[in-house]
C-alpha cells in the first residue's frame, strides 16, 4: 500500500474508532449513574437486585470491552506502517496517533477500578447482610 492509502486508512479508522469509544463512554457512564442513583433516566426507581444485575451484566462487561477495544485499536495503529511500501514515512505518525486510543485504554482500565470500588461501596451499603445496614 502507498503512504497515501495508509494515511487515509489511519484517518478513517481513527475517526470510526473514536466515535465508537465516545458512544461507549457515554453508555457506560449512563449505566454507572443509574446504578449509583437507583433511578432510570425516566425517574423509575430500580430495586437493589436490579442495580446489582446492571453492575455485573452491563457495566463491568461494557467497561472491560471498551478498555480492550481501545488497546486493540492502539495496537492496530502501531502495526499499520508494516503494510506500507515505505514504513518509515508513517511510523512516527502512527505511533503518535496510537497514543489517543492507548490513553483511552488506560482511562477505561485504571479509572475503571476507581469506579468499580465506588459502585461496590454504594451497593454494599444497600445490602444490610453484607453492608453497613443500608438506607
Amino acid at each position: 500500500m502507498t503512504s497515501l492509502q495508509l494515511a487515509l486508512v489511519l484517518v478513517a479508522s481513527t475517526w470510526a474508532a473514536m466515535n465508537t469509544l465516545i458512544a461507549g463512554y457515554t453508555a457506560v457512564n449512563a449505566t454507572r449513574d443509574r446504578i449509583l442513583t437507583g433511578f432510570t433516566d425516566e425517574g423509575i426507581q430500580l430495586t437493589e437486585k436490579h442495580r446489582q444485575i446492571m453492575y455485573q451484566n452491563d457495566w463491568l462487561p461494557m467497561k472491560a470491552g471498551l478498555a480492550f477495544m481501545s488497546l486493540a485499536f492502539s495496537l492496530f495503529l502501531v502495526f499499520l506502517p508494516q503494510l506500507a511500501d515505505d514504513p518509515a514515512a508513517l511510523t512516527w505518525f502512527c505511533y503518535v496517533a496510537a497514543l489517543l486510543p492507548f490513553g483511552s485504554f488506560l482511562g477505561f482500565f485504571l479509572l475503571g477500578f476507581r469506579d468499580r470500588n465506588h459502585i461496590a461501596e454504594v451497593l454494599s451499603a444497600l445490602d444490610p447482610e453484607h453492608g453497613n445496614g443500608g438506607s
